[in-house]
């Protein structure tokens, strides 16, 4: 007698869910049926440990099986949504002269850089004490005007006094070039190949707006970041 009422129990709830699903619009019917899955299987679960015929540990994973899907299903559209964000990830901002390599990392606020010849080949700048980047910076001046001047900039945003720092950039241009390749400019706005112009005119006044001389930056980066931009959008 039980069995029979459960049976018409169970028939009565397929009908009225039937009935239910066909009244619902197309468009919410996915989401109707892994909410049905979902209960369908915990309320199964719950009579078979009611019966005594399943372990409770079953019945939970078996509860975890569609609520897994589900998850999946949802982390697989909102993939799309995630590579969006992305692409506004900020990169460091790479300069790079014949015997200087520096980043500047927005994202803690940091400059640092690889000596790429010389007695300080291969050392990071911030390994350098003040005596040994004046020494740098005193070769530099006879062997790379524009290694020079960045370590200058280097070391005024590290607050490092220097013994021949060049104060006056916007005379200094003479000693570098603002004619840079595609890579380069990239590297400079931390951009990737194939980004819009709207992107790279963000990137640019971001770059501007942190760089400024009065914000520890200096005349030679904006110099640079604004030729990066210029050759990026020519």
């Amino acid at each position: 007698m039980i069995k029979l009422l459960l049976l018409a129990s169970i028939a009565l709830s397929i009908w009225y869910w039937r009935s239910v699903l066909k009244r619902m619009p197309r468009e919410k019917r996915q989401r109707f049926l892994w909410s049905s899955v979902f209960w369908g299987v915990l309320l199964g679960s719950l009579l078979l440990v009611a019966t005594g015929k399943m372990h409770w540990v079953g019945a939970g994973l078996a509860a975890l099986v569609p609520l897994c899907k589900t998850l999946f299903a949802f982390s697989f559209r909102a993939w799309p949504l995630l590579q969006f964000f992305r692409r506004f990830k900020t990169e460091p901002s790479q300069f790079r002269t014949q015997n200087l390599h520096i980043e500047i990392n927005f994202a803690n606020q940091s400059m640092d850089g690889t000596v790429l010849a010389g007695d300080f080949a291969d050392r990071r700048l911030s390994e350098l004490n003040s005596d040994e980047l004046n020494t740098l910076k005193e070769w530099l001046s006879g062997q790379d005007r524009e290694s020079n001047i960045l370590l200058s900039a280097y070391m005024l945003r590290a607050g490092i006094a220097g013994q021949h720092d060049d104060t006056s950039y916007g005379n200094s241009q003479q000693y570098y070039s603002t004619q840079l390749s595609e890579k380069e400019a990239l590297e400079i706005l931390g951009l990737e190949t194939g980004v819009s112009h709207d992107e790279i005119v963000k990137a640019h006044k971001r770059l501007v707006q942190r760089l400024h001389p009065d914000r520890g930056g200096s005349d030679y980066l904006a110099a640079k970041i604004n030729a990066a931009k210029d050759t990026l959008l020519s």
